[in-house]
């Protein structure tokens, strides 16, 4: 069965579609993977479909935290020091005319246009992104009822998190969650500015990640491919993380739900019970800090961002996906009327749902 484990589709009364159990190869053709995933298991709420990731033992376990380690650690604290170590090294031993090659290749990645790669997403990028999965424990992910093939969806994801760690996961594995929307391709909405970065830019478009402005979920929209949002964006960072609840920057949020009006594609809640406790909370003094730099520049999550001894890797703990049933504007509906709604669909999914986490007391606050 190789590192993975097995995966076996539920429907709404929690049996099994059939009497086989299915591998990943067989529950989504066009995975690219060659090993199976995961296990399923239906508790609780109503599911059309529950997939539950298999803990890991031993080797490869460390294989895994190994693998989080080196995507993270870099990414948060090595890579951004040497951004700014290397120009300073250079300049005062070489002079100001050796940093012509550094930026030269800077300028080189950013005129680079954005391109994006089905194969490298599938199968290069899968596997870094499998561990980050079986990291965290345990990694449930539920779906209330299939999609028809034949709409487009915003997949709306709630809340944000310190490092959207679950849409990271959530996204470069859309073909396998959602086998039944094969034939059109997903893209991962982020921070703009994230696509000012020099050389990260060029590997966000590979992964299928694309900017989360007005413009590109347009084009997107229209050429019949789905977009994930996460629909809290930086505003809902800066509220905050908590034990006890989770904080939505929703209620004068309706940019994604005119957006889906205006194109006939279908808001689908999908909720991230565990998103808020994969880091540590930020204090009040910091977020305030981060609030004002963000009036000037829009940087997002506030740094650092501390996981296990201080480092940006997350904690082992739950991560429960709630995937809802989607909504479509209805005739004569106006804007108010349908994102008040789309609130309601949120909170009925957490309610559903969160008797099924570790944290069933848990409290959502929409504000």
């Amino acid at each position: 069965m190789g590192r993975g484990s097995q995966l076996l589709a539920f429907n709404r009364e929690g049996k099994g579609v059939d009497d086989t159990v299915q591998t990943g190869e067989e529950f989504a053709e066009d995975a690219s993977f060659d090993e199976p995933l995961l296990s399923s298991k239906v508790e609780g709420a109503p599911s059309w479909q529950s997939l539950k990731a298999v803990p890991r033992k031993g080797l490869y376990d460390l294989f895994s935290v190994a693998v989080v380690a080196g995507q993270l650690v870099p990414c948060f604290t090595v890579f951004p020091m040497l951004i700014l170590l290397v120009p300073a090294y250079m300049v005062s031993t070489y002079g100001v005319l050796s940093l012509l090659p550094f930026f030269t290749l800077l300028a080189i990645s950013l005129a680079l246009p954005p391109l994006y790669s089905p194969f490298f997403k599938k199968s290069i990028f899968r596997t870094p992104l499998l561990e980050l999965l079986n990291y965290v424990r345990p990694f449930e992910i539920t779906k209330q009822c299939p999609l028809p093939k034949d709409k487009t969806y915003i997949m709306c994801w709630h809340p944000h998190g310190r490092l959207f760690y679950g849409f990271a996961v959530f996204c470069g594995l859309f073909d396998v969650w959602f086998p039944e929307l094969n034939g059109r391709e997903f893209f991962g909405g982020i921070n703009d500015a994230m696509f000012a970065i020099p050389v990260l830019s060029n590997l966000l478009y590979l992964t299928g990640m694309t900017p989360c402005n007005r413009k590109e979920v347009d084009r997107r929209l229209k050429a019949k491919q789905h977009v994930g949002l996460i629909i809290g964006g930086i505003e809902e960072v800066l509220e905050g993380t908590f034990d006890t609840k989770d904080v939505l920057f929703l209620k004068n949020r309706k940019g994604f739900a005119k957006i889906a009006m205006d194109h006939g594609a279908g808001l689908v809640p999908v909720y991230a019970f565990g998103e808020n406790q994969l880091f540590q909370h930020e204090p009040k003094w910091r977020l305030d800090f981060w609030r004002w730099i963000n009036k000037f520049v829009k940087v997002g999550a506030p740094l650092p961002i501390l996981g296990v001894w201080g480092f940006p890797v997350p904690f082992r703990r739950e991560l429960l996906i709630a995937v809802g049933e989607p909504l479509f504007a209805e005739e004569n509906e106006t804007l108010d009327e349908f994102h008040a709604r789309y609130v309601s669909a949120v909170e009925t999914l957490f309610r559903q749902n969160v008797m099924r986490t570790t944290r069933p007391n848990h409290e959502l606050v929409v504000v």
